[in-house]
């Protein structure tokens, strides 16, 4: 039987909510964002991963602290610090792994973070303007959400650090000046006290190559009844695969589903899609669409366009099999339309 009720937020013991809104409020006073941007990127590397911290609020908008986790984190850091992408693009909640504090005001916090604040009587350190510390935790395919006691801890440790740090750097303006630009300074991992700036590590961080979805495999589908299908020479389709921009209420967190699409090149028709949660991977929704497209047209297409490289190698076996030429297209524009139509009708609702 279905699981009726919805996701719930994780319970977090009081005397950690306690320690953890002392020390946003210790973050809130030191006001960082007054000599910190977003070039002041600072690294941790400990037992619990490693951690890409950033201050926010220089722009005067988004006071806070983000810290992005392992490679999808560090990742989206350096694409957001390139241009790749933009903070208010709306693809970028797919793709961030981050712990985040912000301070909002009273009335833009959820009842749940109400509640703690009651509980724990906090009051916040700053009067003009009240703002409260928020927390949330960012996974790659999922909504924003609560953070969960490990994730507490995290920010907690991300929250000490970044003041030290900060007041480190308030006395060296220039440390980054003579650094290239994704050079970063870590933590070290055994601290001398007092804490110097030169017991810093300088690393380069680079960008790498999201995991790629493994071979789609053949078996999962009956493909003889499929081959027996005619396949016109000239027919050709276009194949994507996405996150959809409505979100799914499922325990244990709201997710992003993930979409494929199936058009006909000459005509623009739809010929499938399907939806999937967080146990499929991007690949197998798209295969599971190009299946339908076939079974609900009648025929195999002679060629496959798609612009992943992703898609295009874990699809290669299905497409092999089907006795289907696949191509790398540099843009879908059929698919494209069919997806911005989707999600045009779904806005609606």
């Amino acid at each position: 039987m279905a699981n009726k009720k919805g996701p719930q937020a994780p319970t977090i013991p009081l005397d950690l909510w306690r320690e953890l809104y002392q020390m946003a409020a210790s973050f809130q006073l030191l006001a960082p964002w007054q000599w910190m941007d977003d070039t002041h990127v600072f690294g941790i590397n400990n037992e619990h991963g490693v951690r890409l911290a950033t201050v926010l609020g220089s722009m005067g908008e988004v006071f806070g602290l983000a810290s992005y986790r392992g490679t999808a984190g560090a990742n989206f850091l350096l694409r957001l610090r390139s241009g790749d992408f933009l903070p208010e693009s709306p693809d970028a909640c797919f793709y961030q792994d981050a712990l985040l504090v912000d301070f909002v005001h009273r009335k833009d916090l959820r009842k749940e973070d109400r509640a703690i604040i009651q509980q724990i009587d906090f009051q916040p350190p700053v009067r003009k303007p009240t703002l409260f510390p928020e927390f949330q935790s960012h996974k790659p395919g999922y909504m924003p959400w609560f953070i969960d006691e490990t994730e507490a801890r995290l920010v907690l440790e991300d929250l000490r650090k970044a003041v030290r740090f900060a007041e480190l750097l308030r006395s060296s303006p220039a440390l980054y000046d003579s650094r290239r630009e994704n050079e970063i300074p870590f933590f070290p991992t055994s601290v001398t006290e007092p804490l110097t700036l030169e017991q810093f590590e300088w690393h380069i961080i680079s960008p790498t190559s999201p995991p790629a979805d493994p071979p789609v495999d053949t078996r999962a589908f009956d493909l003889p009844p499929l081959l027996a299908l005619p396949q016109p020479p000239q027919s050709a389709w276009e194949l994507t695969a996405f996150y959809a921009p409505m979100s799914v209420a499922e325990p244990p967190r709201p997710y992003f589903p993930k979409m494929a699409l199936g058009v006909d090149t000459a005509t623009g028709m739809i010929l499938a899609f399907q939806l999937a949660g967080p146990d499929q991977t991007m690949a197998q929704t798209a295969a599971r669409a190009l299946i339908q497209s076939i079974q609900a047209s009648g025929s195999r297409p002679a060629t496959i366009k798609m612009d992943s490289i992703n898609l295009i190698r874990a699809l290669q076996p299905l497409a092999d099999a089907l006795r289907t030429k696949v191509v790398q297209a540099k843009s879908l524009p059929r698919a494209n339309e069919a997806r911005h139509s989707l999600e045009a009708f779904n806005r609606q609702f």
